[in-house]
């Protein structure tokens, strides 16, 4: 007797149906399944502006499609897309030029949706500073953190905005200690991410003000969900579920923020213990709010991501970092799938609603 199974014509027609999605790049339904456990990254230490994957886990966004998911904290953008694309995390977010770097160097990666449109790579300064423009910075001191991901692009932001490389005093520094260096006016300015710095310095009673790259033309994302180009191939509804997952409780932060935090100081007790911690987590928080309901988020739904934004993005990372002669190119259709965003969208009382909650930060990122 024969081993081998009866192809009826049912089971022939689900196949080809199957296989004609796969082809089209269609989303294929998740289809419920044993619990399956996966790891997790996040590109920094739990903060705001991550703070919804412990919402996507504590919410059982992810849970309800069989995902068990462990979250763990990262050490900086780079190390985590490296660590995605290496395979010692199965999924994880990290900003958008992060991953083209790491597979410009040849370790593959996909990012699978968009968290956020502005990385907020700025320079920084004090309140009551004398400098109102970039022009300005000419003849001052800006400290630094060398291995940051935004160092790579301050150049460019400067020539860009016309300011003379040449005239402005240098300081490398260590993390820990960049933002208290302007707080004691040992320097005129920072460079970073507002949306880290800014919590920081909110917090020792100071409301900054930021000069971001993303005013000069230079379309720099935030956070991107990212995996394995092989786990999407071998497993599509796996990422789907993470994408929806993900959005979901995009959308659940965004209506109601309060919650979220909430959410996260039960997930995450230690972080309570950080002075002024509910502070500097509203902080990070609001403005992550605010530059994730940019237009593709509006336009397209959530986790979108313009494909002729990151199409300009591998090119100033191709031109500012991938600059060995063994880095190669990635491919646009590589790099970026909305095979599974846009499902999601927000209603315009929705997001007038979201906007409400954080007017107090539109001139951060104005």
């Amino acid at each position: 007797m024969s081993s081998r199974p009866t192809l009826t014509r049912r089971t022939a027609l689900k196949a080809t149906a199957g296989a004609a999605a796969l082809a089209s790049g269609l989303a294929t339904p998740f289809v419920a399944r044993a619990a399956t456990d996966l790891t997790f990254t996040l590109p920094w230490l739990a903060e705001g502006s991550n703070l919804i994957a412990y919402v996507a886990r504590s919410k059982g966004f992810w849970a309800k499609n069989g995902l068990n998911v462990t979250v763990s904290r990262g050490f900086g953008s780079t190390p985590a897309a490296e660590a995605i694309g290496a395979g010692k995390f199965d999924f994880g977010m990290s900003v958008a030029t992060s991953g083209i770097e790491i597979a410009a160097k040849g370790l593959p990666l996909v990012q699978l949706a968009t968290t956020g449109y502005d990385a907020t790579m700025c320079i920084a300064v004090l309140e009551d500073s004398p400098i109102r423009t970039p022009k300005d910075l000419e003849g001052k001191t800006i400290a630094s953190v060398v291995t940051s991901g935004d160092y790579p692009f301050r150049p460019i932001f400067l020539k860009r905005a016309g300011v003379d490389e040449s005239k402005i005093k240098p300081v490398l520094v260590d993390p820990k200690v960049r933002e208290r260096l302007l707080l004691d006016k040992k320097v005129d300015a920072l460079s970073g991410f507002a949306i880290s710095m800014a919590p920081i310095l909110y917090a020792a009673g100071q409301k900054p003000r930021f000069m971001l790259y993303s005013k000069y033309d230079l379309p720099l994302y935030h956070n991107c969900l990212m995996t394995q180009p092989a786990r999407l191939a071998k497993d599509p509804g796996q990422c789907e579920a993470m994408v929806d997952g993900l959005v979901e409780a995009m959308k659940f932060t965004l209506l109601d923020p309060q919650a979220a935090q909430d959410i996260f100081f039960k997930e995450v007790p230690e972080m309570a213990m950080v002075q002024q911690a509910k502070e500097r987590l509203w902080v990070g928080l609001g403005i992550w709010m605010y530059q994730a309901m940019y237009a593709p988020a509006r336009t397209n739904g959530l986790g979108y991501g313009d494909p002729k934004d990151y199409a300009t993005m591998i090119d100033l990372v191709m031109q500012n970092i991938a600059t060995d002669p063994k880095d190669k190119k990635p491919e646009l259709d590589a790099i970026l799938t909305n095979r599974f965003t846009g499902k999601l969208k927000l209603s315009d009382a929705e997001w007038a609603k979201a906007e409400s909650a954080v007017t107090e930060f539109k001139a951060v990122l104005s």
